[in-house]
């Protein structure tokens, strides 16, 4: 009777207060207070990002408020153990599988969740972006890459794009993850767009490279589209003065993604200077029109356009 009370102890220990059940009951109970480090402690380890910041929990929609475990099953090393969850106020039956570790605590069997107990999410963005935002909290991503696998418990969450002065990733997008889903949520996609605070800024910093190369008294300044119709050497001309008549048209022309690029046309500047015309000190007057066009491709990074205006 002693033997027989012994087995049943173990198998009960080893089944109910160790077990399957157990660990899928601390992993439930962790999601409805809102505990989500000792919810990831309960998750096997993932190659995927897993957010920290307790703002991407504490802001989550539709989270598990609510459970019971209606049973379980062992076999060969596998258990499913059978819930009732609370999400979004409807109660769904749930599944959640674990395996044996091979690891033994005592005597006792060591259970592990599989990864079907939360989701992944990959989510695609520009090469070279360095955060994202999900609800709200930042999530560094590894550096020159262009799409990450992001690990979420049950919950819904707002992924954006990080903030920007000159780009916008629009609205952001919402995913949800469901205990029982198949499957994993849809990917997001950030794809950025210049807001119209660019335009204005590109036009004052190509307004300010143009206006020095007009400051100048030369001929043809260097790296800028004013040249006169000058055919000698600097000694055969003087007093030059150029003076802005007709203002360029600016367009910014590309995507964030492709490769963005500013284009000055249409411009005109009058050049009005003396020159020596015999080489015998007989100085005239005279005038140039020149067109003006230039360019400039144009890099997004920070809150300064970086651009290098040429011809």
């Amino acid at each position: 009777m002693l033997a027989a009370a012994a087995v049943l102890g173990y198998r009960f220990v080893s089944e109910d207060v160790l077990g399957p059940k157990a660990k899928v009951e601390d992993y439930l109970a962790a999601l409805a207070s809102g505990d989500h480090s000792a919810a990831h402690s309960l998750l096997p380890a993932v190659e995927a990002l897993v957010p920290q910041e307790e703002a991407v929990y504490r802001e989550a929609g539709h989270r598990i408020t609510g459970f019971s475990i209606l049973g379980q099953e062992i076999r060969d090393g596998r258990a499913v153990v059978q819930a009732a969850v609370v999400q979004n106020g409807e109660t769904k039956p749930v599944e959640f599988r674990l395996r044996d570790t091979g690891i033994r605590a005592w005597i006792f069997t060591v259970w592990q969740l599989e990864p079907t107990a939360a989701r992944t999410v990959q989510v695609d963005v520009p090469a070279g972006t360095e955060t994202i935002l999900i609800n709200g909290a930042e999530l560094a991503l590894p550096p020159g890459t262009s799409h990450a696998e992001v690990l979420l418990l049950p919950g819904s969450y707002l992924i954006q794009g990080p903030p920007q002065r000159y780009l916008s990733y629009g609205p952001g997008q919402t995913v949800t993850v469901e205990p029982g889903m198949a499957g994993g949520p849809e990917g997001v996609r950030l794809r950025p767009a210049v807001t119209g605070e660019l335009a204005p800024e590109v036009q004052l910093q190509a307004e300010a490279y143009l206006s020095d190369c007009l400051a100048g008294h030369e001929a043809a300044p260097a790296a800028c589209p004013n040249a006169a119709y000058t055919a000698f050497g600097p000694e055969r001309y003087r007093n030059l003065e150029w003076s802005l008549e007709k203002a360029p048209q600016y367009r910014i022309v590309g995507t964030p993604e492709t490769g963005l690029a500013v284009y000055a046309t249409g411009g005109k500047a009058r050049a009005v200077y003396q020159e020596d015309v015999s080489g015998a000190g007989r100085w005239e007057n005279r005038t140039d029109l020149v067109s003006i066009s230039f360019g400039s491709e144009l890099e997004l990074a920070g809150d300064t356009p970086g651009l290098n205006f040429r011809p």
